[in-house]
C-alpha cells in the first residue's frame, strides 16, 4: 500500500493508513455510483473520502506504469489549484492499493467544505439569480487567463459562499482530470465551458457574459458551446443505447 500525506497533515499519518481497512463500514455516504464518497466524522474538520471505481485490466496497468492514478492527480492538482489562486480543498493524502503487481484501488482524502452547491441556486431555481451568474462567469475568465483547464466543470463541481460584505467566493472540487496550460486558446475555453448546464438559457447567459468580458463576440460564443454540448449529449445517448444492447 501507498499512502503519500501532505506535509502538514504528517502527523496523522498512521490514521490516514487505516482508511482503506474501514472504509465499507465507516463513515456516512455522500455520492454513490461510480465513485463512493464518504465523509468521515472528525473532532476538528471532518473528512471527505473519494474512493475511485476500480479500474479495467488496461486502466490498471495505465495507472501502474505509465500515468498517475486519479487519487495523485487529485491530491497533486489540489496544490497546483491553490498555487495559482483558485480555492479547493486541501490535499490531505492519497492511498494506493495493489493486486498482482497491479493498482487496484485508490482513495483521495481531503477536508470537508462546508460552501454552498451552486446547482439548486442556477439550475433548479426558474428564475435564476444574475448577479450569482454573473459572478460565476467572471470565476471561469479568471480561472482560464490563470490556465486552468477544470476537467469535469459542471455546477455540480461548483460550491459558494458569501461574505458578510456581499462578496462571493467560488470552491471548485473533482479537479482530477483537469489540464494546466500557459495561456489556453478561445476553442479550448470555449469548449470547456461546454458542460457547465444542460440548462440551455442558463448555458447561454453563463457564456454570452463570459464572451463579453473577453471581449469575444458573444452570439459566436454561445453557438459555439451549445453545437459542442448538444455533439456530447448525442454521444453520450448512443454510448447508453449501446451499452443497454449489450446488457440485454
Amino acid at each position: 500500500m501507498k499512502v503519500i500525506v501532505h506535509p502538514h497533515y504528517a502527523a496523522l499519518n498512521s490514521e490516514i493508513a487505516q482508511i482503506p481497512a474501514g472504509f465499507a463500514l465507516q463513515g456516512e455516504v455522500l455520492h454513490g455510483g461510480r465513485n463512493t464518497v464518504k465523509r468521515f466524522p472528525r473532532p476538528d474538520t471532518n473528512w471527505v473520502v473519494k474512493h475511485y471505481k476500480r479500474p479495467n485490466l488496461i486502466q490498471r496497468i495505465a495507472y501502474t506504469f505509465f500515468k498517475p492514478s486519479k487519487a495523485e492527480r487529485a491530491y497533486r492538482y489540489a496544490q497546483i489549484l491553490q498555487e495559482r489562486g483558485i480555492n479547493t480543498p486541501d490535499g490531505i493524502a492519497y492511498i494506493e492499493l495493489k493486486s498482482h503487481g497491479l493498482l487496484s484501488d485508490c482513495y483521495f482524502i481531503s477536508p470537508e467544505c462546508t460552501d454552498r452547491p451552486i446547482f439548486p441556486e442556477l439550475v433548479e431555481t426558474p428564475d435564476y439569480d444574475r448577479t450569482l451568474a454573473d459572478e460565476l462567469a467572471t470565476f471561469f475568465v479568471e480561472m482560464h487567463r490563470k490556465g486552468i483547464l477544470h476537467g469535469d466543470l459542471n455546477l455540480s463541481n461548483i460550491l459558494y459562499r458569501k461574505e458578510a460584505d456581499g462578496k462571493l467566493h467560488f470552491t471548485v472540487i473533482d479537479t482530477n482530470r483537469s489540464q494546466f496550460k500557459d495561456s489556453p486558446s478561445r476553442h479550448e475555453c470555449l469548449h470547456n465551458l461546454m458542460r457547465v448546464t444542460h440548462r440551455r438559457d442558463l448555458l447561454d447567459y453563463i457564456v454570452r457574459q463570459y464572451a463579453a468580458l473577453r471581449g469575444w463576440e458573444a452570439t459566436a460564443c454561445s453557438a459555439f458551446v451549445q453545437k459542442a454540448l448538444e455533439k456530447f449529449e448525442r454521444r453520450r445517448a448512443l454510448r447508453h443505447r449501446l451499452l443497454r444492447r449489450k446488457q440485454k
